[in-house]
């Protein structure tokens, strides 16, 4: 999908979606010094363009013919930070951000703003440009630091699709979530070599003092020392200034998400601003999958199911494992390997006929038996008694088997990997290779889908459909 990044800034935006899997062709700024940023970090051109000027901006956008515009339109006049003066000048960028939309008409459109945006005129306008244009929307405030993000920065996105119903994109968006947000610790882990750090407040009535055991404050464009008067405030979690300091530049952009190697270029002020202003990377990323994570739902819908009817979805009373695996004969896991080996004897699956499908069937380990008797779970990770051999091709359900309860119900795997033993969690064992299944319940494409009861109390590692129902 061709994406093009209007008000792009230095690029965290267009770096989320990148890393998300899309194909950013072109950037869009008025700022020289951003652009600068930019034009060194990415391959694809970056246009200097007034984004206020409507036409000429069209023309040029045209010639990248995206299927996609993203873009965080200047959130000054919106912003806490800010007059919050909606109609001082800079939020009616948030109308042309819309009105380029409307004329360009792209399959998809993401607009990121401040939190504070959901209580300005400036956006009921714009939805309305949006809606007359023929898009479904789907809005929200993410936590960034449930998105991969060492940060608390609560943001607003704005989702848009032709064609599409408002509200669309809730379950992708919501679903994927952390349990909990994630600490500047986790994300460094002592590599800042401190344990607490100093983050200028706008007022002193506040705090100045960070643990890096939390997420960090919203990183704004003002990065200043400590200063040596500085006096302790009620709510800093130290008893003495000793060994405090200011996060480098550097150090803020890789809170924001920014790989270490992303250069940045320019004086000091102009960074710090360019980064303040950033749409944090993986914050991006994560909106920029839960998109493809619903179009791969929707290609699965319509490129796979030829009865019943899409229209005839919402007619279904109920779905059991079998119903469900009848009508969904074809679907395969994402970038299929056709065998995952390491060269065992052991041939699952190879004198299977070629239409039959398989479904999983795996023993759930004692610590995860509450994410799945919740339906919550998101992976799945084998263990050594997994099949050394699998055909992927074929493996199309998840079904988890839990001791003394059975068989619990129906999951699609969604994308088959090679990870490793506690994957991103404590203890994490690179030299403990395990497959990897990325599984979502099917509650989540269908409502309606009952819980299944199936009397089934043997465990099975690789099962076709025709042993299931013997």
């Amino acid at each position: 999908m061709r994406v093009v990044d209007l008000f792009c800034g230095c690029g965290g935006l267009s770096l989320g979606f990148e890393k998300a899997g899309f194909n950013v062709v072109a950037g869009f700024d008025v700022w020289d010094e951003a652009i600068a940023v930019y034009r060194k970090n990415f391959k694809h051109p970056v246009i200097k363009q007034d984004l206020s000027d409507v036409e000429s901006s069209v023309k040029a956008i045209h010639a990248y013919h995206p299927d996609m515009i993203i873009g965080g339109p200047p959130c000054q006049d919106f912003s806490s930070a800010g007059k919050r003066d909606e109609d001082n000048g800079r939020g009616d960028l948030t109308l042309y951000y819309a009105t380029i939309i409307s004329i360009m008409k792209p399959q998809w459109f993401v607009m990121e703003n401040v939190e504070r945006i959901l209580k300005t005129n400036k956006l009921v306008q714009a939805k309305k440009i949006y809606k007359e244009a023929g898009y479904g929307m789907t809005q929200m405030v993410l936590d960034a630091s449930l998105c991969g993000v060492p940060q608390k920065r609560k943001r607003f996105v704005l989702i848009g699709k032709l064609g599409e119903m408002d509200d669309f994109m809730l379950n992708e968006l919501t679903g994927h979530l952390a349990k909990k947000p994630m600490t500047v610790a986790d994300y460094f882990g002592d590599r800042l070599g401190v344990d607490y750090y100093y983050r200028h407040p706008r007022s002193y009535a506040r705090r100045g003092i960070f643990s890096i055991n939390e997420p960090s404050a919203t990183v704004r464009g003002v990065n200043r020392p400590m200063p040596d008067g500085y006096q302790l405030r009620p709510n800093d979690p130290v008893k003495s200034k000793d060994g405090i300091r200011a996060l480098t530049t550097k150090e803020r952009s890789m809170i924001q998400t920014f790989p270490e190697a992303f250069v940045f270029c320019g004086n000091k002020t102009n960074q710090e601003q360019m980064i303040g202003n950033a749409v944090p990377v993986n914050l991006a990323k994560y909106v920029g999958e839960a998109i493809n994570l619903y179009i791969s739902t929707k290609n699965l819908i319509s490129a796979k199911l030829s009865r019943p009817m899409q229209s005839e979805l919402s007619e279904w009373v109920q779905l059991d494992l079998f119903e469900t695996l009848e009508k969904y004969p074809d679907y395969i896991v994402e970038n299929p390997a056709t065998y995952v080996s390491d060269g065992s004897e052991l041939q699952y699956g190879a004198k299977r006929p070629a239409d039959t499908r398989s479904v999983l069937v795996c023993l759930v380990t004692d610590e995860n038996v509450d994410s799945f008797l919740e339906q919550k779970a998101t992976i799945y990770y084998t263990g050594h008694r997994f099949p050394r051999e699998i055909d992927l091709e074929k493996l199309c359900f998840f079904v988890p088997y839990i001791k003394h309860k059975g068989i619990r119900d129906l999951y699609i795997i969604r994308r088959a990997r090679v990870g490793c033993r506690r994957e991103g969690q404590p203890g994490e064992d690179k030299s403990d290779p395990r497959l990897v299944f990325e599984i979502e319940y099917v509650n989540r494409l269908f409502p309606r889908y009952k819980h299944c009861k199936l009397n089934i109390w043997n465990t099975y590692n690789d099962l076709t459909i025709e042993e299931l129902l013997k």
